[in-house]
């Protein structure tokens, strides 16, 4: 699944700090997605990088996604919702990776096993 998917929610931080979130396409642009989720307490700055977070089965810990372009707090008040500038064109890629975690099925046995 791109990405660019309105479906897509992808487990990153924030790489200075480690401080999580969700990664989300709200439709609009192919050049940015949406962090969200974020404590209100991070230290979040225009032009830090965005990461994967490592807490799925899917995308290994620390590939670059790209950079905060503004933050704003949510209705709420709790939580950051920041605006990512990707690093890459999704509109032009020319090489794709597919990714596949050998510890895939582990991690899931081992979660599965906790929530019991």
């Amino acid at each position: 699944m791109s990405i660019l998917n309105k479906r897509s929610q992808i487990n990153a931080k924030l790489k200075s700090t480690n401080h999580i979130g969700s990664l989300i396409w709200n439709g609009e642009s192919p050049e940015y997605t949406q962090l969200i989720d974020v404590s209100k307490f991070a230290p979040v700055k225009i032009g830090d990088t965005i990461v994967t977070g490592g807490q799925s089965t899917i995308f290994p810990e620390g590939i670059g996604i790209g950079i905060i372009d503004s933050f704003e707090t949510d209705i709420s008040g709790d939580t950051y919702n920041i605006e990512v500038k990707l690093f890459n064109d999704m509109t032009n890629i020319g090489t794709v990776y597919i990714l596949e975690n050998l510890d895939r099925i582990e991690i899931k046995t081992l979660e599965a096993s906790s929530n019991e």
